[in-house]
């Protein structure tokens, strides 16, 4: 059986860029420092955990050529993070906007989605489409 997510890996088209970014908008809520495990190509890959013990990690690793990141091409849509409570979205949204992220959605109810779905999305540097939720069940 299944239990959740382990990990998603991003590249990055810069990877400094990158981390700090995730710890300036994420790391205030939790996002752990990064834990470096060796890659197939010999590059180091950035682990950042998720702060409870079995919920995953974001790992991202440096680009080995300049590829434009498309939203509807084949590939990534967005990376859906679920946070415990609707200051947490707001609080990732103004550090979001501190670190200079274009917000494609400031935080606001998503009924569609569930009754008390409640998120913000914005863009990281690469241009990948990040959420975060809260909601009872922010599983969809």
């Amino acid at each position: 059986m299944l239990v959740g997510l382990g990990h998603v890996d991003l590249v990055c088209g810069d990877l400094e860029r990158s981390l700090a970014f995730y710890a300036a908008v994420l790391g205030p809520l939790g996002l752990q420092p990064p834990y470096l495990v060796p890659g197939e190509r010999g590059e180091s890959i950035h682990y950042l955990r998720f702060p409870r013990p079995g919920s995953g990690s974001l790992g991202l690793r440096q680009a080995v050529e300049e590829q434009v990141f498309a939203l509807y091409a084949p590939g990534l849509h967005h990376l859906g993070l679920a946070a415990e409570a609707r200051e947490d979205v707001d609080a990732a949204h103004a550090a979001a906007v501190a670190a200079g992220a274009d917000v494609l959605h400031p935080p606001r109810p998503w009924p569609q989605y569930h009754a008390d779905y409640y998120a913000t999305f914005f863009l990281d540097p690469d241009g990948f489409r990040i959420e975060v939720a809260a909601s009872r069940d922010a599983r969809l």
